[in-house]
């Protein structure tokens, strides 16, 4: 399968089992958004689904949030991941929002990294998620999916990874596509144990080809249709390629040689 056919397999699959695929972060607006994925740095979504209802509810605007202070903001978010700086970027970010950008959550890149505790990342999730622009947010889920699969190649680094991917993927996919990658991840993909007896990518995976061989596919080891879900769960070993020979040890060949050289004498 050339790289082409593996971007095409993988597109072709979601677009159909998963067309409306979306961030599975809760927000009613651009703003409420921006707050929820700066949170989610590092800490899962299921969390800050949690921890945002109360900090929506005390400070529904940039406006009100820039008003807060430390003691008070803190309390709200002291169960995610990295409590104390987020609490400052948060802080920051709705003041800079306010001066710069009259409390409006800005719709371009460049716009949004200037704003504290919003790098590329975030910033390709807000304008991507609001505005369906063509900019791929390349998370761990991502980086790890797309090596796995293929659609990658020696990406060392994020944004290598997001020149890779936008270079494969149509523009008018690439928004949504950002969410495939992202669930399949979370859900399949995992990141220890990746439950590939359950894979629906397992005939254009590069990784399910390098661990259970070219020829073979778990599902048809387990009777089950390659393209759909089975809670089968994954051999322990390795799947043999049929019809390789085992290799003879040395310490076999030695014997092989003695009985032989016994045998002429």
């Amino acid at each position: 399968m050339t790289r082409k056919e593996r971007y095409q397999f993988v597109l072709d699959y979601f677009s159909t089992h998963n067309p409306d695929a979306e961030t599975e972060l809760l927000y009613d607006s651009p703003y409420q958004l921006l707050v929820a994925v700066a949170l989610s740095a590092q800490c899962t979504d299921k969390r800050v689904n949690m921890t945002t209802p109360a900090i929506f509810a005390r400070y529904p605007d940039a406006y009100a949030l820039a008003k807060a202070s430390f003691d008070e903001l803190f309390p709200l978010i002291k169960s995610i991941s990295y409590p104390n700086n987020k609490t400052r970027h948060l802080i920051g970010m709705a003041k800079l929002l306010v001066e710069k950008f009259d409390g409006q959550v800005p719709l371009t890149v460049d716009e949004l990294v200037q704003l504290p505790g919003v790098g590329r990342k975030t910033a390709n999730v807000i304008t991507s998620v609001v505005d369906n622009q063509p900019n791929m947010a390349v998370d761990t889920h991502v980086f790890r999916v797309a090596a796995r699969i293929g659609l990658t190649v020696n990406a060392k680094t994020p944004l290598a990874a997001e020149k890779q991917l936008l270079e494969f993927i149509p523009t008018d996919q690439v928004h949504i596509a950002h969410h495939w990658l992202i669930l399949h991840g979370r859900y399949v993909c995992v990141a220890r144990t990746p439950k590939c007896p359950e894979c629906p990518l397992q005939q254009a995976c590069k990784y399910f080809e390098k661990h259970y061989g070219r020829h073979s596919t778990v599902a048809e080891d387990h009777a089950l249709p390659v393209l759909k879900l089975s809670s089968v769960t994954a051999p322990t070993a390795r799947a043999s390629k049929p019809g390789v020979p085992k290799k003879a040890s040395a310490s076999a060949k030695k014997k092989a040689a003695a009985k032989t050289a016994k045998k002429q004498r």
